[in-house]
């Protein structure tokens, strides 16, 4: 009895270690090179046709390197992330974080993406072209120092939380502000998903808006943010309707904006896609206030194709009417690239 139990052992302690074995011969740690650009050439149409010229609005180089299966740490820098006062590109650390994703759990801890519009981005499909509703907006950062932590409970309900600082990778310091922010996901059918997303930035003084020149009486509050999404993707087509608002902007009380957001694109052969959006935005005025405060009202309708003649590369003429705060219309006419390693 005894022997046969020793057999059992041993054949059980040599299947475990020919099992981790395989593990540590499958898997070897392994880096490798981001690099990603964006360009673009406009030209304005009719009364806005002096407005034409050249701009580059991305320009990533990183390195990610994967440590273990469940680890990996990434670090990139933005070269086209600002401009100085003479229109001169500045450079910022835009990524500096270590994920872990097992079990379930996918946790980021450094410079990180957000969750906030992250997978709105996803079903747009074409971040390069133009930013997502919340981002073009400056409603939120879409990088930020802090934790972010995901959970897929399963295949149809995911959530996630963040503790940030809350002033984005360009303002990189300590005070008394912090944003808490959580979402949920559901997925209720194949492809599709519903969103819901909600966060809270903590008043602190040196974080205020600056106010207009003459106003006075404004009372202070934390700043509130709701965001609503549905979407669906498939191989062929992606789209999504979005709506956000943003509560006590610049813990200003009643300085509130909002808007919709809705988009979609469709394959129309193994190198084209075309696609369209359309934004609204709009903003209350807190009382004191005379004029309005927020210059990107108004609405944006656009219509584009997009050529991808390699992986590598997009190539996406598009038309876009800017119609702000509903008055004059303005046109203009896009060529927007991405080249992606």
């Amino acid at each position: 009895m005894k022997k046969t139990s020793l057999i059992i052992f041993l054949t059980a302690l040599v299947s475990i270690n020919a099992s981790f074995a395989q593990d540590s011969l499958a898997f070897k740690p392994s880096g490798k090179v981001i690099a990603r650009s964006f360009f673009e050439y406009s030209t304005g149409l009719r009364k806005v046709n002096e407005e034409t010229g050249f701009d580059i609005t991305r320009a990533f180089l990183g390195y990610s390197y994967k440590f273990t299966p469940t680890l990996q740490g990434q670090v990139i820098i933005d070269g086209a992330a600002g401009k100085t006062s003479t229109d001169g590109l500045e450079v910022y650390l835009r990524n500096a974080f270590i994920n872990w994703n097992d079990k379930g759990f996918n946790i980021n801890v450094g410079q990180i993406g957000l969750m906030q519009f992250s997978i709105q981005e996803k079903y747009w499909m074409h971040r390069y072209v133009m930013k997502s509703f919340q981002d073009l907006n400056k409603m939120a950062p879409s990088v930020d120092l802090g934790i972010t932590a995901e959970y897929e409970f399963n295949p149809y309900i995911s959530a996630d939380l963040s503790l940030t600082n809350g002033e984005g990778y360009k303002k990189v310091k300590k005070n008394n502000s912090t944003r808490y922010a959580a979402g949920l996901n559901l997925h209720p059918t194949k492809n599709t998903i519903l969103r819901i997303y909600t966060d809270i930035y903590n008043e602190s003084e040196d974080m205020r808006d600056a106010l207009p020149g003459g106003v006075t009486g404004i009372d202070y509050k934390n700043q509130y943010t709701l965001s609503l999404f549905a979407g669906y993707q498939d191989k062929i087509i992606s789209g999504g309707i979005e709506y956000n608002r943003v509560y006590n902007k610049g813990f200003i009380e009643k300085k509130d904006y909002y808007g919709y957001s809705a988009y979609a694109s469709g394959k129309l052969s193994n190198k084209w896609r075309g696609f369209a959006r359309y934004d609204l935005m709009d903003s209350n005025n807190p009382a004191a206030f005379t004029n309005p405060w927020n210059s990107l009202d108004g609405q944006l309708m656009m219509i584009g194709l997009e050529f991808q003649p390699l992986k590598q590369l997009k190539i996406a003429p598009n038309f876009r009417n800017i119609n702000a705060d509903r008055a004059k219309a303005e046109q203009y006419l896009f060529i927007n690239v991405e080249f992606n390693l």
